[in-house]
């Protein structure tokens, strides 16, 4: 059995750190704030931080691990080293079926964001979208669409594409934040009703909090992706460490700003588990629907003179609703476009953990179960030879 050769280490800081950041920031902030939000309200933000702070507690361990073995395979090289290949076999099959588990949520989560965008493309052409839209049959004939499609494009894509997914995955959350940072300072509420839109902070309780952190830890998980190519990164031992806390901070300095301007401004007029409870799974959408409509509205009535800007105020002409409305539709359309980059992006992760961990099969796990069938093997001749020797002693 022949034996491929050892990867080799192109990945320097920077390289590693987008594997992470690819695979933490993207799906898992748009598919789950919305649940985590209808759980325990504005407290989602405290949620988040706590499983900042127990997944840093995971990298510091993983980091560990990794600069005592600096080599492909993660979890299963970790096991293998330190246990037995039977450990190491039982490791990475419960690791493999928690990556489908999670591939199937981030398929799933595609095609519900799917759903909207397919509405208002019929919207715009004049027509009703049709109940089948969004039905259970329609989800699944998406998602599986979805990944037949992004399985064909990984068989023709370069080494290179999966960093600049995860470039124009930073710039569409980086449009989100600052717009509704823009939009919370052109409002200028007052203290006391800025922080009325956070209360009740814990709607649920603490238990709400707990289950929030349940349902969302998934969506920081990635950075042990990082561990899994250690193989291909350059000074393992310093970088592979350093790679996993600089991603998983890049996605809390994204994740808690866009959680709190979601809070701020996502939903005017009325609590956020409010907004939430109407449409879970694409929260992120509505909300940066609404604070960027508002935005275009001020911008447009900031451009005129202060009579215009009353009567603007009061009676809004035709041409600015127009504009108002087409650009709400542009951003509902960008929002739902970035939450299927980023569930496309983790099925790419996935994928490529799936078949780093078919390698190790192939060159690690069978060539030591074949050796240590030989070893065995050899054994028993040897027993069988002490048994000969035995009965010819015993027969004299």
């Amino acid at each position: 059995m022949t034996h491929a050769p050892p990867p080799q280490r192109t990945l320097g800081f920077l390289g590693a750190t987008g594997v992470g950041v690819g695979a933490i920031v993207g799906g898992g902030v748009l598919a789950l704030a919305g649940v985590a939000f209808q759980t325990t309200g504005p407290s989602t933000i405290l949620a988040f931080a706590l499983n900042g702070g127990v997944a840093l507690l995971t990298a510091a361990s993983f980091a560990e691990l990794a600069a005592r073995f600096p080599q492909s395979g993660g979890t299963y090289t970790y096991a293998r080293r330190v246990l037995t290949v039977e450990a190491a076999f039982a490791v990475g099959w419960v690791v493999w079926f928690a990556s489908v588990v999670a591939a199937v949520l981030y398929a799933l989560g595609f095609a519900v964001f799917l759903v909207p965008f397919l509405e208002q493309l019929v919207r715009s052409t004049g027509g009703t979208p049709p109940d089948w839209l969004g039905g259970r049959f329609a989800l699944l004939v998406y998602a599986g669409a979805a990944v037949g499609l992004y399985s064909w494009s990984l068989s023709r894509a370069t080494g290179s594409s999966g960093q600049w997914a995860t470039i124009g995955k930073l710039v569409v959350f980086f449009v989100l934040i600052v717009a509704g940072f823009v939009s919370l300072v052109g409002e200028a509420p007052s203290p006391s009703d800025l922080a009325g839109r956070f209360r009740p902070f814990y709607s649920e309780g603490l238990s709400g909090v707990a289950q929030a952190m349940g349902y969302t830890f998934i969506a920081l998980q990635g950075f042990d992706l990082i561990a899994a190519v250690g193989g291909e990164v350059r000074d393992p031992v310093r970088n592979v460490p350093r790679a996993m806390f600089a991603s998983l901070g890049a996605a809390l300095v994204v994740y808690l700003p866009l959680l709190f301007v979601i809070v701020a401004v996502g939903s005017p007029g009325r609590p956020i588990g409010d907004l939430a409870a109407a449409d879970p799974e694409i929260l992120v959408a509505a909300a940066a629907r609404n604070f960027m409509g508002v935005t275009l509205v001020e911008t447009e009535l900031t451009a005129k003179n202060i009579a215009e800007t009353v009567t603007a105020a009061s009676n809004p002409s035709a041409k600015a609703e127009n504009c108002s409305s087409l650009f709400r539709d542009i951003v509902v359309q960008s929002a739902v476009l970035a939450g299927i980059s980023g569930n496309l992006h983790r099925l790419l992760a996935e994928y490529r953990v799936t078949e780093r961990r078919s390698r190790a099969l192939e060159n690690i796990i069978l060539p030591e179960i074949d050796q240590a069938l030989r070893e065995m093997t050899s054994h028993l001749e040897e027993l069988d030879l002490e048994d000969a020797i035995r009965v010819r002693l015993q027969s004299r």
